[in-house]
């Protein structure tokens, strides 16, 4: 029988003091990267990220209009025809990389415009869960539990799976298959080491959560929620669109009266 010494009875408080800390953080983390991250980004992508493509498309329309103007511009200046051909096949080669941009950006959009359609978890299912999902997480992560079986670990992977997929009913199942026994009792030297490993763990995920709020979307979190901050936001990129538009009109007549010009009318 081992003697619960006071300093044991510390580092057993200790230890189920992180082994509750530590499904809270992980599944917040989780959350964060699985759930919220996909949602504002979402979002961010169809309340500003339309316009701001919007923003870019017409900036580069106008780069290319302009770089059109410049090789037109070198055929006048030798007094040649415009090879309309060759100018075509070069601008489709140094704007390449911008369309294929421009595609993914515009597939970035669509798909956010398609989540948010998505049917969600009610407010009160998304509780229950997290709350099933942060038991197992208690149970089962390695981390916490050196001493898995494979079946245990094969089990945890079920439930990541079926905690991305919002699937509660899966979860539910997992659950019931627990043993919820968590009376155990741990040699000094070996709770030791587990408390020193827990902290690590714990301080990792500390650290990652810290990382992840500093970093798109998530410093968007609170603006987003504001429908002030929304609404200046986008009303200074209509303005910024309204200006790219009246520019490219500007350079687009131009590159018509070029595309006109004929040798002989140079004097």
């Amino acid at each position: 029988m081992i003697d619960l010494t006071a300093e044991y009875k510390i580092l057993q408080l200790r230890y189920d003091m992180l082994k509750k800390e530590f499904p809270e953080l992980y599944t917040q983390k989780n959350d964060m990267l699985s759930s919220e991250e996909p949602v504002l980004t979402a979002i961010y992508l169809t309340l500003l990220g339309q316009k701001q493509h919007q923003k870019f498309c017409l900036t580069i329309d106008i780069k290319m209009i302009m770089q059109r103007i410049s090789l037109f511009q070198a055929y006048f200046n030798r007094n040649e025809l415009p090879d309309v051909g060759l100018i075509d096949e070069k601008m489709k080669n140094q704007f390449a990389d911008y369309q294929h941009k421009i595609a993914i950006e515009a597939n970035r959009i669509a798909l956010a415009k398609k989540l948010l359609k998505e049917e969600f978890l009610s407010e009160t299912q998304v509780k229950k869960l997290k709350e099933i999902y942060r038991v197992i997480v208690k149970k089962l992560h390695p981390d916490i539990n050196p001493g898995v079986t494979e079946h245990d670990k094969d089990l945890f992977a079920k439930a990541q799976a079926a905690y991305d997929l919002c699937d509660l009913s899966a979860l539910e199942a997992i659950l019931l298959t627990l043993d919820m026994n968590t009376t155990t009792v741990i040699d000094p030297i070996d709770l030791k080491v587990q408390v020193a490993t827990l902290e690590i763990h714990v301080q990792k995920l500390k650290d990652t959560i810290a990382k992840l709020e500093t970093q798109f979307p998530f410093t968007y979190r609170e603006k987003l929620a504001d429908e002030a901050w929304i609404a200046e936001a986008q009303k200074l990129l209509d303005a910024e669109i309204e200006a790219l538009n009246i520019e490219k009109k500007k350079y687009s007549e131009y590159i018509l009266l070029l595309e006109e010009w004929k040798p002989e009318l140079l004097s």
